[in-house]
């Protein structure tokens, strides 16, 4: 738990940092020809500095991601505070960015959109291992204009490595951690004609224990192994013509154990005939399940293709870019959802599959060095084709064919396309005006039935409808909408860039995903619409040597969508069942931002981010809940399907309002070599959840080594006080029941423990 003293040496961090513009100027005075290099980016679709954008964007360039061995995209969110990125089970991950929670139970589009070289990609795909990545634009704020989905809380972009037109380059380098952990990435470019054309080839090998959590009733721990490999391609047949071609495979196996705590509470005899299951403590790291029929525990295999061409071709004033992308998912989940139970007649098997294709392509042509004027019109088409499906084996409460289970199937086709226009107005010397507009419309055509299991069901053959839950009048969706965004620029001086921006976000309606039959009103949610206001500056200070960037924010959602877990509903039949529900309600968040990097002198770097961000239900708003008796049995009122409670006032999800992320390098050059530490400071607030227990954190990296200009070699520790706090939980009602009867534990989402490693890198 946190203690006061972490509070404090968290408040002192947070107070140094805000100082920072006002001691930083001493070290400066020692070290004038220190100055950070530019950092140029596309998040505009042009190729601009970062300071001269009039929106937050926070950019993490490669070797960032190497120093700090940000292998796994969760592992992203450390070194940009306010972005919190999550993967609870291996397969669904979640973006969480300026207070908004997203759900991926949902089946929401998500509030933080996911782009591979400029193409839409599921985030499932991006949810893997990252390795020979150029930089990752994180964009924050609804994007109503330029992106190809109109996501209320961001976007993140990530550009691989391009291959070197002009010499042979290459980089060999291996990671190994205290758990059983390796991690190995190479990369080479070759030239095939100097200048015009030449290929990347790369790739990675990981494997670990993850945080080695332990099975308690099989001994099983957790493991994850992953390979992947990519080819890029880039060609410059003439001065005026590109032509950027990446393909990536990735296939991922994740054998995964949920962290209990709690007491055995259940009937002995039905859930733990042999006596194995024991109270168990959060930080105990163990879980407790028979697991599936062939041994093998929670298990998740994916396979991935990402692929991204992109055409450019300057044509006097003005630049056209064809970018067309496509990727491929395929995943299968196979899990025991009985936790807490330790008899094999109790298994709950289930088989979830998650096939998707996406196709994308966006046509574009800006104009480019205007004097009083720049403008950018586009085109964007994209098909979805999803089929997910999940096989459910219950729990028999009678005696049952052996293989009888239910398949929920949901499969769904959307077309989504838009025209777009970001013009720039050059209006003095000092006031530029940005204005973009962006019309879209989406046609969805799904399905949601229940169906009899490969082995049938009791009356029902292979494949038979046993529930459509999706009447045919709602098996097609169409929506559209009118987005766009506004910005205000004001130059105060070379060193000082001031903003305001109204922007707009969109997301469409959809359909909760259950196997419950439940009133169709209750399914359907509808689209979400939101408006953003922001205050901002960017500064490049000292010379050069210090990048100040903060803004102030306000957003307003009306039918903001979120997800309300195991909520008890009456279906038609009187019977009252569970069930997860996406629902709206409106809603509003607010907070502020800042990010620093400076160069204290040639050897001493530090940089940091801080985030507030708070979000809360408008009053008056009420949202599906769970009322129970003093019995301890569900209450909804006549004429209902759910309980109904005014939330307004109740914060928007499980996001902390505080986090900070701040890290330095100071280095030590002797006579052939150069010596360094390195340290990376985390801070995660408070959280509101279901459970005690989810108290502040502060996590601390260290790493210490020696490099040459080709060679590196490093010691490194992640949260080297082995800080033991949680990330999520879920209380004992969350957690299923075994034959309806409560196993006493609750599932914890744990802070990763201490690990202690070595890295060495070669390159040429």
């Amino acid at each position: 738990m946190a203690s006061s003293q972490n509070c404090d040496f968290r408040l002192r961090t947070l107070a140094a940092t805000l100082a920072l513009p006002l001691t930083v100027g001493s070290s400066y005075a020692a070290a004038q020809q220190a100055i950070l290099e530019e950092v140029i980016v596309t998040a505009q679709k042009r190729s601009e500095s970062v300071q001269d954008i009039p929106s937050t964007v926070n950019v993490i360039d490669g070797e960032a991601l190497k120093e700090f061995n940000v292998f796994n995209f969760t592992d992203l969110g450390a070194l940009s505070a306010g972005l919190e990125i999550n993967s609870f089970n291996g397969r669904s991950g979640r973006i969480n960015l300026r207070g908004i929670d997203y759900n991926p139970n949902s089946a929401s589009e998500a509030s933080v959109t996911t782009y591979w070289n400029q193409a839409i990609v599921d985030s499932n795909a991006v949810f893997q291992q990252m390795f020979d990545i150029q930089r990752i634009e994180v964009l924050r704020g609804p994007q109503g204009s330029l992106a190809g989905r109109t996501s209320p809380a961001g976007a993140i972009n990530i550009h691989t490595a391009r291959p070197n037109l002009d010499e042979m380059e290459g980089e060999i380098r291996g990671t190994f951690a205290d758990n059983d952990g390796v991690n190995t990435q190479a990369a080479a470019s070759f030239v095939l004609l100097p200048g015009e054309l030449a290929v990347r080839v790369a790739g990675v090998y990981d494997e670990s224990d993850l945080d080695e959590i332990e099975n308690d009733v099989t001994g099983e721990t957790t493991n994850d192994e992953t390979k992947a490999g990519r080819v890029s391609l880039s060609w410059l047949p003439t001065d005026a013509l590109s032509v950027d071609l990446a393909v990536q495979y990735l296939e991922r196996e994740n054998d995964d154990v949920i962290t209990l705590e709690g007491a055995p509470a259940g009937d002995p005899s039905k859930q733990d005939p042999d006596g194995v299951l024991r109270e168990l403590d959060a930080f105990d790291r163990r879980g407790a399940f028979v697991g599936l029929d062939n041994g093998i525990e929670d298990n998740t295999d994916g396979e991935f293709w990402n692929s991204s061409l992109v055409l450019q071709w300057e044509l006097e004033s003005h630049m056209i870019t064809s970018v067309t992308g496509y990727h491929d998912t395929d995943s299968t989940r196979e899990y025991d959802l009985a936790l807490g139970n330790s008899n094999p007649e109790n298994v709950a098997r289930r088989i979830a599959v998650d096939e998707r294709t996406d196709w994308s392509q966006e046509l574009r042509i800006a104009s480019e060095g205007g004097e009083t004027w720049d403008y950018m019109l586009g085109a964007y088409y994209e098909n979805s084709d999803v089929d997910f499906s999940q096989q459910n084996f219950p729990i028999p409460l009678a005696p049952l064919p052996p293989g009888t289970s239910s398949v929920l199937k949901f499969p769904a086709e959307t077309d989504r396309w838009g025209l777009f226009t970001h013009n720039q107005f050059y209006l003095t010397d000092a006031w530029t005006l940005q204005v973009g507009l962006r019309y879209q419309e989406i046609d969805t055509d799904r399905d949601l039935s229940t169906v009899a299991g490969p082995d049938g069901a009791p009356g029902f053959e292979p494949g038979e409808t046993l529930a459509q839950v999706l009447s045919e009048d709602e098996q097609n969706y169409d929506d559209d909408s009118v987005t766009g965004q506004i910005t205000l620029q004001y130059a105060l001086s070379d060193e000082w860039n001031l903003y305001a921006l109204v922007g707009t976000g969109w997301r469409p309606g959809g359909v909760t995903v259950t196997p419950t039959v439940v009133p169709e009103d209750l399914l359907l949610f509808d689209s979400e619409d939101s408006t953003s206001y922001e205050l901002g500056f960017k500064s490049t200070l000292m010379e050069g040597a210090l990048r100040l960037n903060g803004s102030l924010y306000y957003q307003d959602y009306e039918d903001y969508i979120s997800r309300q877990n195991a909520v008890s509903i009456r279906g038609e039949s009187g019977q009252i069942d569970q069930s997860g529900l996406t629902v709206n309600g409106d809603a509003e968040v607010w907070g502020a931002e800042m990010d620093l990097t400076a160069l204290l002198s040639e050897n001493w770097y530090l940089a940091g981010s801080l985030s507030y961000s708070e979000g809360e239900y408008d009053d008056g708003t009420e949202l599906p809940c769970n009322e129970f008796d003093d019995d301890g049995a569900p209450v909804i009122p006549e004429e209902q399907s759910v309980a109904l409670c005014n939330v307004g006032g109740d914060a928007l999800g499980a996001s902390p309002e505080f986090t900070a992320s701040i890290n330095s390098e100071y280095s030590i050059p002797f006579d052939r070599v150069e010596g360094y530490g390195r340290i990376l400071y985390t801070y995660t607030g408070e959280r509101d959840s279901d459970i005690d227990g989810v108290d502040p954190y502060n996590i601390v990296n260290l790493y210490l080594g020696v490099r040459e200009e080709q060679w590196n070699v490093e010691l490194f520790a992640t949260n080297l006080f082995d800080e033991e706090e949680l990330r999520a939980g879920g209380g004992t009602e969350t957690t299923p029941l075994v034959r309806r009867e409560p196993t006493g534990y609750g599932q914890r989402f744990l802070v990763p423990g201490r690990r202690i490693g070595l890295s060495a890198s070669y390159r040429w």
